[in-house]
């Protein structure tokens, strides 16, 4: 009899290896996008997981990394430019290893981004300048709006710890979860919706350069360590009688302008202005308490903090600590004090609720 039976004792078990499902998964999806490949299959499981969490002197990095055949091509689709190559390696996971190792450090804040080239030897890679201005798409965002599914370009990101996106072009797209967070949504749907919130109120003809603002700077929030909490308020409204403690503007902080006097006269000081309005605003929600905007996209407050209705405690339907308490109190003003309530826990799980 084979000793390597399970149902004989002593026999060693069965293996159920995670990383053989993701990369049968990861070679599904490069047969769909026209770039089959096992060894890729391989090496982009690699670049999923290592991804997922990676540090490096104990800080968490966001690189986006992209794996094609043609940078010329890439960087059309992309919108990439002045591309600096970095080494060349075999198609395996030590050499994404290493691109992670060499390359990682440069792709932070949208400045940067890491491509992979698929060539005979294996992998030749390094990096390419993009454009980190608030208002200009970031090169995964114009690929997925490439209609293409066959454009030869993979692209992976980890949108917050654990959660990552794998996308090709013609709406390919897998949203890939490491962790036990609750999967209600993926991150980028639930941020449009919140962008949509904060801008219902804008002009049609601002709107959706407007909301591309708000999705851009709420992505690198999503991306933080810490906590998060928004609340929306109706157009009209300066204030909220839920708000107990924090700080409210003198006079609401009006984004839209600022978007709309860079787009009329795109100077440097309009494009500075612009640059630091969405470094402030990811500043506030870094902040404890709830960060407040308005439906017409003006920030109103932040620091902001609400009274908790002694009954919350005992309510066995809320789980989690205070953060998500307060998340609770502001979905049950959803639709009479607030149009809508958004929260990104320290654990990395996201929620918006609107009217």
């Amino acid at each position: 009899m084979n000793g390597s039976d399970p149902g004989i004792p002593g026999s060693p078990p069965p293996i159920l290896s995670f990383r053989h499902l993701l990369t049968d998964a990861v070679g599904s999806f490069l047969d769909e996008a026209g770039m089959s490949c096992a060894q890729t299959a391989d090496a982009i499981g690699e670049l999923i997981v290592t991804l997922s969490r990676y540090r490096e002197e104990g800080a968490p990095l966001f690189p986006m990394a992209f794996v094609g055949d043609d940078l010329g091509q890439m960087l059309s689709l992309l919108g990439g430019h002045d591309p600096i190559a970095i080494g060349i390696g075999p198609r395996s996971r030590a050499t994404v290893q290493r691109v992670l190792k060499q390359c990682a450090s440069l792709g932070q804040g949208r400045w940067w981004a890491l491509y992979l080239l698929r060539v005979p030897e294996g992998f030749a890679y390094g990096v390419f300048r993009t454009d980190p201005f608030p208002l200009a798409e970031s090169p995964l965002e114009r690929l997925r709006r490439t209609e293409d599914p066959h454009a030869g370009v993979i692209g992976v990101l980890q949108l917050a710890e654990n959660m990552l996106e794998l996308r090709a072009g013609g709406g390919l797209c897998r949203h890939v979860y490491l962790s036990g967070a609750r999967v209600e949504a993926s991150p980028p749907m639930v941020l449009n919706e919140l962008a949509e919130a904060i801008t219902e109120g804008v002009a049609s003809a601002s709107r959706e350069r407007a909301r591309g603002f708000f999705r851009r700077v709420l992505f690198e929030v999503m991306q933080a360590s810490h906590g998060t909490l928004v609340a929306v308020l109706p157009r009209e409204r300066a204030g909220s009688s839920l708000f107990v403690d924090g700080i409210i503007l003198p006079r609401p902080l009006d984004i839209v302008a600022l978007l709309d006097r860079y787009h009329v006269d795109p100077t440097d000081a309009a494009a500075t202005a612009v640059r630091a309005t969405g470094q402030l605003l990811r500043g506030m929600m870094a902040t404890d308490g709830i960060t407040v905007l308005r439906a017409d996209g003006c920030i109103v407050g932040y620091n902001i903090f609400v009274r908790h209705p002694e009954s919350l405690a005992h309510q066995p339907s809320v789980v989690g600590g205070a953060r998500r308490r307060t998340y609770e109190v502001l979905c049950a003003a959803v639709g009479t004090e607030l149009t809508a309530a958004f929260i990104r826990s320290q654990d990395g799980d996201v929620a918006c609720r609107k009217a």
